[in-house]
């Protein structure tokens, strides 16, 4: 009984720190003429990949290391890891976010949530405005859904904690989305998949 006692409390533990993430960073304790450097592993020895100014913000951490000492973030087009010494999270981050985008490919189309406003763009297709109607954690603190509506359409996205890759770049997303659009053009009822961000 005590070590199912033992087991549960990490499996608790490792959870709540699993879902503090992906979260927004900015750089602190890197001096003005110095940059913080983006490496291939989480190591000090492995290779600079690309590197962050000592002014930057909005940096998203998308993953920890094991021993929960470096970040993953992107840089350009792939991602790499940064010391989480000198990353220090950005305050009043709700969850659910009230801004994040969310993006796919084959057929190309994104999706960006500003606050209250929703804009739907795909390849081909003209862009829809629509409000946001409705957020819920569905009782989960791992994703959560997204209702919004146009005047001819609406969408609902669900959105999960889960490394994404958006199968063009060796750059890693945070979140997976599943959408649902309905009555957009010709087409009708859509279903699509792809990666969502919580940086600009």
């Amino acid at each position: 009984m005590k070590y199912m006692a033992a087991f549960v409390l990490s499996l608790i533990t490792s959870m709540a720190a699993a879902q503090d993430l992906p979260a927004l960073f900015s750089i602190n304790g890197v001096a003005s003429n110095d940059v913080l450097n983006i490496r291939a592993e989480p190591t000090s020895a492995a290779h600079i990949i690309g590197s962050l100014a000592p002014s930057a913000t909005r940096i998203e951490v998308i993953a920890r290391s094991e021993k929960g000492r470096w970040g993953l973030v992107n840089s350009f087009d792939q991602a790499g890891w940064a010391s989480l010494r000198f990353l220090e999270r950005r305050p009043f981050q709700a969850f659910p976010p009230s801004d994040y985008s969310c993006f796919g490919t084959e057929p190309f189309w994104d999706i960006s949530v500003i606050g209250g406003d929703v804009q739907w763009s795909a390849l081909g297709e003209d862009t829809i405005l629509m409000t946001r109607d409705w957020t819920g954690t569905l009782m989960r603190q791992d994703r959560f859904a997204m209702r919004a509506f146009g005047d001819l359409s609406f969408v609902s996205l669900l959105v999960r904690e889960q490394i994404c890759s958006d199968g063009m770049s060796d750059r890693a997303y945070g979140l997976e989305v599943d959408v649902i659009l309905d009555g957009s053009g010709s087409m009708g009822t859509q279903v699509y998949s792809g990666c969502c961000t919580l940086s600009d």
